[in-house]
């Protein structure tokens, strides 16, 4: 009977690990454009706990139109806590260069959104996996008392 028990509690606290993982987010895995711009967005899995991101476009050098940098925009962070998800931008020369935590407040095997109601703009962030080529994601939220929504039209690169 002792048996029985310590492999109840074992297989339990494995799928309590697993029902937390971020791998639930890997769709996200990969190389992003925008259709329309020369942004990026690049994500891969760290661990079970984190999945790392960064957001950037390239510039082309005034002096030497062969020559092109790199401006990294946002580094962000998709992170699993205590059976909760959250989305954690760092956005260059915005909340005085530090992370914005915005909790998962629902998710699909193809989709998430994540909110955080006291955050100036945007207070709501969507994510949606179209086909296995293209997300489709937006900010939106209120900015200056008014409704305001962006969208992002991402294809993977890689």
């Amino acid at each position: 009977m002792k048996y029985l028990f310590l492999i109840f509690i074992i297989a339990t606290s494995f799928k309590m690990h697993e029902a937390n993982s971020v791998k639930k987010f890997l769709w996200l895995e990969g190389d992003w454009k925008l259709k329309d711009k020369d942004v990026h967005e690049k994500w891969q899995l760290v661990n079970d706990t984190m999945m790392g991101g960064i957001g950037y476009h390239f510039i082309q050098e005034e002096h030497d139109k062969d020559e092109t940098d790199i401006i990294f925009d946002e580094s962000i962070r998709l992170v699993s806590r205590i059976e909760k998800f959250y989305y954690i931008p760092k956005v260059r020369n915005q909340n005085s260069d530090k992370e914005v935590e915005f909790e998962i407040t629902s998710f699909t095997k193809n989709s998430f959104v994540a909110e955080n109601s006291k955050h100036d703009f945007p207070q709501r962030i969507v994510y949606k996996l179209e086909d296995e080529k293209h997300i489709h994601a937006y900010i939106e939220g209120k900015q200056d008392g008014k409704k305001k929504k962006v969208e992002y039209h991402f294809f993977k690169t890689k």
